[in-house]
């Protein structure tokens, strides 16, 4: 090993996932890990629409502008998806709050004509 690579690891300690933990927090009941999953998938879901009318905005030749945005806009659709996900799976959670991927990440217009052919409105 290196002197470089041996100060590193004196500087920098290894972090093992119990160093964050509030061990005198009590746990969180299945209802309240459903109310904070929730919060998270309804935050990324203004996230994702504020990219959205963000996006809706742009001038021409804003490229790198779009390229940010639509990155932001599939983290928040992720992150959302995520987190609905763990709602539905954990017993007493709730359900989820927007639902599977397909209605998370598909563009409008995706279930707009999926309502018009099932003869709903979207």
């Amino acid at each position: 090993m290196s002197d470089t690579t041996k100060t590193a690891d004196a500087v920098i300690q290894k972090r093992r996932s119990s160093d964050w933990k509030n061990q005198a927090a009590a746990s969180m009941t299945p209802e309240q890990l459903g109310i904070l999953l929730n919060d998270i998938a309804g935050m990324a879901k203004h996230i994702d629409r504020f990219t959205s009318l963000l996006m809706a905005n742009l001038g021409c030749g804003q490229d790198d502008e779009e390229t940010y945005l639509t990155a932001i806009e599939a983290m928040a659709q992720r992150i959302g998806w995520a987190a609905d996900m763990a709602c539905d799976r954990i017993e007493g959670a709730g359900s989820a709050m927007y639902g599977d991927a397909e209605k998370w990440m598909m563009p409008p217009m995706y279930h707009h004509y999926q309502a018009a052919a099932e003869g709903v409105a979207a």
